[in-house]
């Protein structure tokens, strides 16, 4: 489980009497998918709806570091807070990169611009959903948890779905 292409963790999961299972994440995996295992998802350009960047796109500020969501067990949380969406990254040589993140409904995305030495970043979103918004606070919240790592959480599988959670199944993500 975890974001579609980074940040993705192994459970190990235990089936009890009543057919639901149970258990805690283990450690994070790295496994390449195969193309037909791989979300179908839209190009760039079918997000502007033809417009030219930023199109609609509301632009602001962040001093979120887009640096600081890099690592596995952060963009593991982020993706269990923030379902529905992929991220792409775009490097620069001069060191800055863009980081575009997605929404599965093919209408809602965000932008957000690293520049090295920065304090502030350019945030650019449009759509129903406000997805840097959404990252941001994931990200807050997983560092109010106290920066967990994968250990501490875990998943319930059951007849009416996934139900992520941290620590223990009554606290649910």
């Amino acid at each position: 489980m975890g974001h579609r292409l980074r940040g993705e963790a192994i459970a190990r999961l235990v089936v009890g009497e009543d057919g639901t299972a149970s258990g805690h994440f283990t450690r994070s995996s790295a496994f390449m998918r195969l193309r037909q295992q791989r979300p179908d998802s839209a190009d760039h350009a079918a997000y502007l709806k033809g417009q030219e960047w930023p199109g609609d796109g509301v632009k602001s500020t962040t001093t979120l570091s887009p640096e600081d969501i890099d690592g596995w067990a952060e963009q593991f949380a982020i993706s269990l807070r923030v379902p529905g969406t992929f991220w792409s990254v775009e490097h620069d040589t001069d060191g800055s990169y863009v980081v575009w993140f997605y929404g599965d409904d093919r209408q809602s995305w965000a932008s957000v611009d690293y520049e090295p030495g920065a304090s502030e970043y350019l945030v650019v979103q449009s759509g129903p959903r406000k997805l840097w918004d959404e990252t941001e606070a994931a990200y807050r919240w997983w560092e109010e948890q106290g920066r967990p790592d994968f250990t501490r959480f875990g998943l319930t599988v059951g007849p009416d779905g996934q139900t992520p959670w941290l620590d223990l199944p009554n606290n649910p993500v």
